[in-house]
C-alpha cells in the first residue's frame, strides 16, 4: 500500500530550517540538518526546495512576515522607525536573514518593492508628497539599518548605542519634516 503524503511536511521542513537558523545562523542550515530536524529525508527536502538557496529564500519570506507583523502595529512614522530598531535588536537572526550578508540573493524584486512601499506609505501618511516619498524612504531605511547592524555587530550594549539610536531617530524625523516642507 503506497504511503500517503503528509500535508504538514512542507511546514515542518520550513519550521525545522527556521529553528536551525535561529539557533546558529546561516552555517547551521544545511539540507541534511533540516531533514534530520524535520524527521524526514534529504531527498524529501529537495523535493520541496531545489537547493539550499531556495530554502533560505523561503526562510527569508517567513522572517519578513514576522517583521511586517511587528511593524504593522506602528501608530505613526516615528513609531515605525522605533519598531524597526526594536525588531532588529530583539530578533537578530531574523534581521540578519532579512538584511545581513547574502540577503540580495534571497530577495525577489517583488519583495523589495513591498519592503520600500511600507516606508513610503507611512511617509505619505505623514504628509509628504507621494512623488518624493521613495526619495526620503531609502536614506531613512539605510540609517535605521546602520543602527541595527551596529547593535548586532557590537554585542555589548552601552550608552553610545542608545545615543546613536536616538540621533538616528532624530535624523529620520528631520528628513521627514524637510520632505513635508518640499525641501
Amino acid at each position: 500500500m503506497p504511503r500517503t503524503a503528509d500535508p504538514e511536511l512542507p511546514h515542518r521542513i520550513l519550521k525545522a530550517a527556521d529553528t536551525l537558523w535561529q539557533s546558529g545562523g546561516e552555517e547551521a542550515v544545511t539540507i541534511r540538518g533540516v531533514a534530520a530536524e524535520a524527521a524526514t529525508t534529504t531527498p524529501t527536502v529537495y523535493s520541496y526546495y531545489a537547493d539550499r538557496e531556495a530554502l533560505l529564500t523561503a526562510l527569508r519570506t517567513l522572517a519578513f512576515q514576522r517583521f511586517s507583523a511587528y511593524l504593522a502595529k506602528s501608530r505613526d512614522f516615528q513609531d515605525t522607525c522605533v519598531r524597526h530598531l526594536e525588531f532588529g535588536t530583539t530578533h537578530p537572526r531574523d534581521y540578519e536573514l532579512l538584511y545581513g550578508r547574502g540577503w540580495m540573493e534571497r530577495v525577489t524584486t517583488g519583495a523589495q518593492a513591498v519592503e520600500i512601499e511600507r516606508y513610503t506609505t507611512h511617509i505619505v501618511r505623514a504628509g509628504v508628497d507621494e512623488s518624493r516619498a521613495a526619495h526620503i524612504a531609502y536614506p531613512i531605511m539605510m540609517m535605521l539599518h546602520g543602527v541595527v547592524m551596529h547593535r548586532l555587530l557590537n554585542k555589548k550594549p552601552g550608552p553610545l548605542g542608545r545615543t546613536i539610536a536616538a540621533a538616528c531617530l532624530d535624523a529620520c524625523m528631520k528628513l521627514l519634516e524637510s520632505a513635508r516642507q518640499g525641501k
